[in-house]
């Protein structure tokens, strides 16, 4: 017991000591943590909806085959999507938890990778925190964390593009190949999900080529095709492999818009109504849309605050450091693509009012949207110092999440003597990442080298930085090379004394070397300015994160209102309690929890099929039962067409045996599936013969007062009825033709 106390003491020392040493890191996971349980709450409250059924109904009706897993919903190409539901069908059946379960998962993986990506790509500092939280916290991404149809979709996406950028980044900071792979098997990840993740592949080129390539458009170009072409080969192989099994299979979805004024009303309504009040915040308000989630409709007021605000942001950051705007130029690429694609597949439809006004459709902006703020805000990694030569970067040895070290940034090597000439080899040259006003470029062998500038001069440096700055070369500290440690440029030190241990929180800069830098938001504003500034800037932060605690809020109210929960519930506590035998003419379920759009799925008998204990559905009865638009067990009835009244007026219409009989209906039915319900008094048993239109149906006719449901497919506008029997005399004045429904009380 002693053993195992002290081992469960070390343990928790261990990771307070692990979550200490790094503050920033233990902020973010709690931010993580946070943004999925708040999440995972607010999708709870709500529950499965329109093409959930669907998707569903159709897991339940077939076998786990490539044949299901590759077949298009509404021309979406989903295998892994349909492998999930098809899980859960087979071993939970029709049940929430498990999808609200996957979301959070999914969302956890989505932070962890993200806040990874910002530790590899950007400077260091508390700013991280905050593209960090557009990430988790927009409202734009309610949709993708709350509604299944939705998530299984976008959240892969998403995670997709968070993998591959950040491959895409290590790739150019250390030219390893099997960098290569993680970005193949990102972009696979997303397509596997989701054929609209193909903008992965031009969203990690403009971002090398914006953010890690120099000078005017066609240079950039080609220094981005020529230095990273192998990125360029695998995201194109990948491609046309993809576009040739998607578009064998799909249908053309392209649409042309009405009119101009259609394509502006889009525009305006996506950017003002939908992405800006997201981006901060908004939208404050939603528009109930029934089972689906609501659709954004922010207050005019929202809406020209949201400009402004994001605007100023821009210009702001831009102002500060004018490569802000190669990030924010990546941003409105990313965002032409997005409304390139919704226009052409949205407008001129019966949808196109709304379509900009959806969040789902501009959720994965916010990935692209929290990356460009980060660069805009922090600056690149390695990237700051722009007047001192770049030194080769390593693949970080450190575990993924740490604080990056001296190492990880030209400023605090201003300090460390530059590594002997003698001491690199000259066997294999090796591509080196150069820093050329302040962006990172991987050089090839036979790239020229950039003149050296001077460093300049550090205001906070120590007093003891200079003398050690000027000591010989052969006391510089050895850099881990491409290989791992001692394989680099600087050959490792004999000995194999361990390096000294620092305190937890510490800082990893070793003695007399400049700290390094940390991305000040402030720095160019003088400093009588700071303090109100920093007020004003608090101020503002503090809006936005009420305004979005306001608006995840309101979303929660509307997506808890969901009444296929209801229907679901009931359906489950009458079949329960009802009598052994009771079975059911099929009919659809309500346009509020499957739209009619979805035929033949929203038909009880498909959408039952996933029930445990499941309504027993018949075309022929004479005691029917229906379920009514709450999910209630009725006496069954039709609705419809009905003979006129017959001529005799205790009887009706006289049917003897072998006579046939016309009956004239009040309204003609066209040529459709119908059910007729007749109710008839006999006087022996044998059988008839109903005729509507070319179709005929027969029933068997028993003695007494009676009544008998069954299925017809035909059209007219009277039906004849022939009765077959020993001496048998047929009265009948109540034939209906039309839909099953619950009898009136």
């Amino acid at each position: 017991m002693a053993m195992t106390g002290a081992a469960t003491t070390g343990a928790r020392g261990q990771t307070e000591g692990w979550l200490g040493r790094d503050p920033l890191r233990t902020v973010a996971l709690a931010m993580i943590t946070i943004g999925v349980l708040w999440r995972a709450q607010l999708a709870a409250r709500g529950f499965l909806a329109a093409d959930d059924f669907v998707l569903i109904t159709q897991a339940s009706e077939a076998d786990l085959t490539p044949g299901h897993l590759l077949s298009l919903y509404n021309n979406h190409l989903m295998p892994g999507g349909r492998l999930l539901i098809w899980l859960v069908t087979e071993y939970v059946g029709l049940a929430y938890w498990p999808y609200v379960l996957l979301m959070a998962i999914g969302q956890a993986v989505l932070g962890l990778a993200f806040f990874r990506l910002l530790r590899r790509m950007l400077r260091p500092g508390w700013l991280l925190l905050l593209p960090l939280g557009v990430l988790l916290f927009s409202p734009l991404t309610l949709e993708a964390t709350s509604w299944w149809a939705v998530g299984v979709n976008m959240l892969p996406m998403q995670i997709a593009m968070v993998l591959a950028v950040g491959a895409q980044v290590a790739y150019v900071q250390t030219r390893r190949p099997r960098h290569l792979v993680g970005l193949a098997l990102a972009v696979f990840l997303g397509l596997f999900f989701f054929e609209k993740a193909l903008l992965v592949v031009p969203l990690v080129f403009l971002l090398t080529a914006l953010l890690y390539a120099e000078g005017g458009v066609f240079r950039t170009l080609w220094t981005t095709v020529r230095r990273w072409w192998q990125s360029w080969l695998v995201l194109t192989v990948l491609t046309l492999g993809f576009l040739a099994a998607y578009l064998t299979r799909s249908e053309s979805s392209l649409r042309r818009p009405e009119s101009p004024g259609e394509v502006l009303s889009f525009l305006q309504q996506m950017l003002g109504s939908n992405l800006l009040p997201g981006l901060v915040g908004g939208p404050w308000r939603w528009l109930g849309a029934g089972d689906g989630a609501p659709v954004a409709a922010p207050p005019e007021l929202g809406s020209w605050l949201a400009w402004v605000l994001v605007v100023a942001v821009i210009l702001a950051t831009v102002r500060r450091d004018r490569r802000a705007g190669r990030a924010w130029v990546l941003l409105g690429a990313y965002l032409v693509m997005v409304a390139t694609i919704l226009a052409a597949t949205r407008l001129g439809s019966v949808f196109s009012a709304v379509a900009g006004g959806v969040p789902r459709y501009v959720s994965d902006v916010v990935v692209v949207a929290a990356i460009c703020l980060g660069v805009a805000l922090c600056g690149l990694a390695r990237g700051p110092a722009d007047g001192v030569p770049a030194q080769a970067v390593p693949e970080d040895s450190e575990p993924e999440g740490a604080a990056p070290g001296p190492a990880d940034d030209p400023h605090a090597a201003e300090a460390r003597p530059e590594p002997v000439a003698a001491a690199v080899p000259a066997a294999r040259p090796k591509p080196l990442v150069v820093a050329r006003a302040g962006v990172i470029h991987a050089e090839a062998a036979d790239d020229p080298e950039p003149e050296p500038r001077p460093a300049p001069e550090q205001e906070s440096a120590p007093a003891s930085a200079a003398p050690q700055a000027a000591a010989p070369p052969a006391a510089a500290p050895p850099a881990a090379g491409p290989d791992g440690p001692g394989s680099g440029d600087v050959p490792a030190p004999a000995d194999d004394t361990p390096p000294p241990t620092r305190e937890p929180g510490a800082s990893r800069t070793p003695p007399g070397a400049a700290e390094p830098p940390t991305a000040d938001l402030l720095a160019p504003i003088p400093a009588r300015y700071r303090d109100s500034v920093t007020v004003m800037l608090v101020l503002v932060l503090v809006a936005v994160c009420l305004g979005t605690a306001w608006t995840t809020s309101r979303y929660s109210d509307e997506w808890a209102r969901k009444s296929a929960r209801a229907y679901v519930d009931t359906v489950k506590l009458e079949m329960a309690s009802a009598p052994p035998g009771t079975v059911f003419f099929d009919a659809t379920v309500p346009d509020n929890v499957v739209p009619s759009l979805s035929n033949p799925y929203n038909l009880q008998s498909r959408f039952f099929r996933s029930f445990g204990t499941r309504p027993v559905f018949v075309d022929e009865a004479e005691k029917p039962s229906v379920l009514d638009h709450l999910g209630r067990i009725q006496e069954a009835t039709v609705l419809g067409s009905v003979i006129q009244p017959g001529p005799e007026e205790s009887c009706g219409y006289r049917v003897t045996a072998g006579q046939t009989v016309r009956m004239p209906l009040d309204k003609p039915r066209d040529q459709w599936h119908y059910v007729v319900r007749v109710g008839y008094l006999s006087s022996g048993a044998g059988s008839a013969v109903l005729r509507l239109g070319d179709a005929t149906a027969t029933f068997p006719v028993k003695p007494g007062l009676n009544q008998h449901f069954f299925r017809i497919v035909g059209g007219g506008d009277a039906v004849e009825l022939t009765v077959t029997g020993d001496r048998v005399s047929f009265c009948t004045n109540e034939i209906a033709i039309g839909d099953p429904a619950p009898k009136p009380e």
